[in-house]
């Protein structure tokens, strides 16, 4: 086999795959700190508070731990490599393992009480209401007569 510099191979497509591949988890691993891996998230905003959403899919109960620190919402996980026999070999393998990790810093008005965590179907959902008196108040208007 002849190898190129310009990155074509006979078998191109194998190499292109895996190339693209490890380039995209040292991406990941750069985003989210060395050693971590950085869930996808969706943060929606409402009058109640912020609510959290992170993608954390093939996680055992008691592996994930969800925590307000100076100001920030942290979110910590670890998911284990299955356990195969010795004598077996992976042939493919997209899926990553590891520590997860993310924080985001929450907004002044979000209150540290009454957070609610909640874990299903691989989806981590986190709720931080926000503090009474930045809560929009509807005053009824009373007509005289």
């Amino acid at each position: 086999m002849e190898l190129r510099m310009d990155g074509y191979t006979p078998n191109g497509l194998l190499y292109g795959g895996w190339n693209r591949l490890w380039n995209e988890l040292g991406r990941e691993m750069e985003r989210s700190g060395e050693g971590s891996l950085s869930p996808r998230a969706e943060v929606v905003e409402d009058g109640e508070g912020y609510h959290f959403s992170f993608e954390m899919p093939g996680l055992k109960a008691g592996s994930m731990d969800v925590q307000i620190e100076d100001g920030a919402l942290i979110v910590e996980a670890d998911r284990e490599r299955a356990e195969w026999p010795k004598e077996s070999t992976t042939r493919v393998s997209e899926r990553s393992y590891g520590k997860l990790h993310r924080a985001f810093e929450l907004p002044d008005d979000a209150r540290n009480e009454d957070i609610h965590a909640s874990y299903r179907d691989g989806i981590l959902s986190v709720m931080v209401p926000k503090r009474p008196e930045s809560k929009p108040l509807k005053v009824k208007v009373e007509f005289a007569n």
